[in-house]
């Protein structure tokens, strides 16, 4: 496999992988609805989800829009 077809390979594992995130966070947070615990308690709970799936996505994300440098400049 080339580079380039490992580099696109890769992206879209990556992306694969943020689509089945996040799923999970929403599949999460509808159970939330159901629980039957104190408005506070929901409320962390609601952020620890939040600042768990931006923790678990923007990593990903980010590696995706990372320029690549396949080569280095040529010098003469």
């Amino acid at each position: 496999m080339e580079r380039e077809q490992k580099r696109i390979a890769l992206k879209l594992q990556r992306e694969k992988l943020i689509s089945a995130l996040d799923k999970v966070y929403k599949n999460a947070f509808n159970e939330l609805s159901t629980l039957d615990i104190e408005e506070g308690s929901l409320a962390k709970l609601s952020q620890m989800f939040l600042l768990s799936r931006e923790a678990a996505i923007s990593s990903l994300q980010q590696e995706i829009e990372k320029p690549i440098i396949t080569k280095s400049p040529q010098r003469e």
